[in-house]
């Protein structure tokens, strides 16, 4: 840069000089090209100087690019599901045996309801109505361990809603929800807020669930007694695992589940299956 500028200034005096000549003497033509050398090197000096920030603002910019710590917090956890149905058929139901639009035989209950087809999935469905509860008719009641299995379909819902599973100690076909005979209940509220409840054990234990469906989709609901511990799987979700949910000493013989929901909703049920555990 700074040979460029003395050239450029050289051919400026060049072309200046026989000009400049007949207006100034020699030593005033010396004194105006020292003063052009003079600022000139000034000039140098300025790029020289912004030239050198320029290179040490370099290293300072790629300095304030910091690396990201190496590892993460996130971990990946993984399990299995672990439910283990009874090994002694107790009750079976498909309602395929049952023609639609009639009350399937092997239940009773305080309401009504009927036997479906659906067109988004195969075999038949019992659509329960919303205010009734349904017992299967199971001769001498469920064995002392058990576990009970059926698939269910929450369709065209749009308002709140509760599945309700009870199990009661009595053979005496009481349809209230709240019996004076020992019981343990569980609900499942829209969102998949379930919840389980023993009064004479004192249990409250409420959690939500993610594996819940409520539009449209299929959930496999799965629950095993044994002893005093209740399992309850939601599409192989482990949702409850309590050690001290029933009474050791009382047989829940009983098991009956309804719904509460509004129009235009539906709950459909199938595959019910109820098996005694003797090993």
């Amino acid at each position: 840069m700074m040979k460029q500028l003395r050239n450029l200034c050289c051919i400026i005096l060049s072309a200046a000089f026989p000009l400049m000549m007949k207006a100034q003497t020699v030593e005033e033509v010396e004194r105006t090209a020292d003063k052009v050398g003079n600022t000139v090197n000034k000039l140098g000096g300025m790029f020289k100087k912004k030239n050198k920030e320029k290179d040490r603002e370099t290293p300072a910019a790629t300095n304030s690019n910091t690396t990201p710590a190496s590892g993460s917090n996130k971990i990946t956890i993984n399990s299995k599901y672990t439910f283990t149905a009874g090994d002694t058929l107790l009750f079976s139901d498909n309602f395929e045996s049952t023609e639609t639009g009639r009350f399937p035989e092997q239940w009773k209950t305080d309401g009504s309801g009927e036997v479906v087809t659906i067109d988004e999935y195969p075999g038949k469905w019992f659509s329960i109505s919303p205010k009734g509860l349904y017992i299967p008719r199971i001769k001498g009641g469920i064995m002392k361990d058990f576990t009970v299995e059926f698939d269910l379909i929450i369709a065209n819902n749009n308002n709140s809603h509760t599945l309700f599973m009870d199990f009661e100690d009595a053979l005496n076909g009481n349809f209230d929800l709240y019996p004076k005979n020992p019981f343990l209940q569980v609900r499942i509220y829209e969102g998949g807020s379930a919840w389980v409840d023993n009064k004479a054990k004192n249990v409250d234990s409420q959690v939500n669930s993610a594996a819940y469906n409520e539009g449209g989709k299929k959930n496999h609901i799965a629950i095993r007694k044994q002893g005093e511990r209740l399992q309850v799987y939601i599409n192989e979700e482990k949702t409850f695992d309590i050690t001290n949910a029933f009474e050791a000493k009382l047989t829940y013989s009983t098991f009956k589940f309804g719904a509460q929901f509004n129009s235009p909703a539906a709950f459909l049920v199938s595959n019910v299956k109820i098996m005694g555990i003797t090993k």
